[in-house]
């Protein structure tokens, strides 16, 4: 058995394929934003490459977000319509999550907690704080919208030993300022920083070995909040630019 796993909630794009044995490989793309024009040939390289047939496929899985808008509408589709295509079932994995995965394939046994942290622009972040669980993870601070000080006083209620706390996430880049005043954390190096599709593929065989798949037409996005668009519309700001416009 083979799932094919897409992640495109971030800056760069990847795809991973898993087989069996949780043995995983991947392929990303080293171009920032690029994922209309890289997902697919992603996912052609990685099939080419292991000599895998579509057939072969048990699932395809996509990270639906939080992060990039643009980038989750492409992930997600492109998912559903592989899945439609082969009539395989999807798996849903959360971004957030997948990237504390990620962040707890190279810290030391030590570090418990993972803040996936994700840059919304404007102060604000989309960010969770995970513990190991078992062979998974539970949110004990829940995936949503945050102010960065919000999320990290959350943080620091928790009363975590600085040391068994990691950073992960471009949130980083934007707030690692911040993050440093508040404690003495573990930030992810940039060279696993960012979203990668391998973790996401081995949440996703946990997730279909547990029954925990939906057909292609409910793998739905999660964007986490309104778009820039529809927040403008809805103040009255751009249907006030579109009426000049018609004028």
């Amino acid at each position: 058995m083979y799932i094919l796993s897409i992640e495109t909630t971030g800056k760069y794009g990847s795809v991973a394929l898993i087989d069996g044995a949780a043995k995983a490989v991947s392929r990303s793309s080293n171009e920032e934003m690029n994922h209309l024009q890289d997902v697919m040939v992603l996912v052609d390289q990685c099939l080419q490459d292991e000599a895998i047939i579509p057939d072969k496929l048990s699932a395809v899985a996509a990270s639906i977000g939080p992060g990039s808008f643009t980038g989750i509408r492409i992930g997600v589709s492109t998912a559903r319509a592989i899945a439609e295509v082969l009539e395989l079932p999807c798996v849903a994995v959360s971004s957030l999550e997948g990237m504390a995965a990620l962040a707890d394939e190279h810290v030391e046994p030590t570090v418990r907690y993972f803040a996936p942290i994700i840059n919304a622009r404007r102060g604000q972040l989309y960010g969770a704080l995970f513990v190991r669980a078992g062979k998974g993870y539970k949110a004990v601070i829940e995936e949503r919208q945050y102010m960065i000080d919000e999320f990290l006083n959350a943080v620091k209620q928790m009363e975590v030993t600085d040391s068994e706390l990691v950073f992960v996430g471009d949130g980083i880049d934007a707030y690692e300022t911040e993050i440093r005043n508040a404690g003495a954390f573990v930030l992810a190096p940039v060279d696993w920083r960012y979203q990668d599709a391998a973790p996401i593929a081995r949440l996703a065989l946990r997730r279909f070995r547990a029954g925990a798949v939906v057909n292609y037409e409910k793998l739905i996005p999660n964007y986490m909040r309104k778009s820039e668009a529809e927040m403008r519309l809805e103040s009255g700001t751009l249907s006030s630019k579109i009426g000049k416009l018609q004028c």
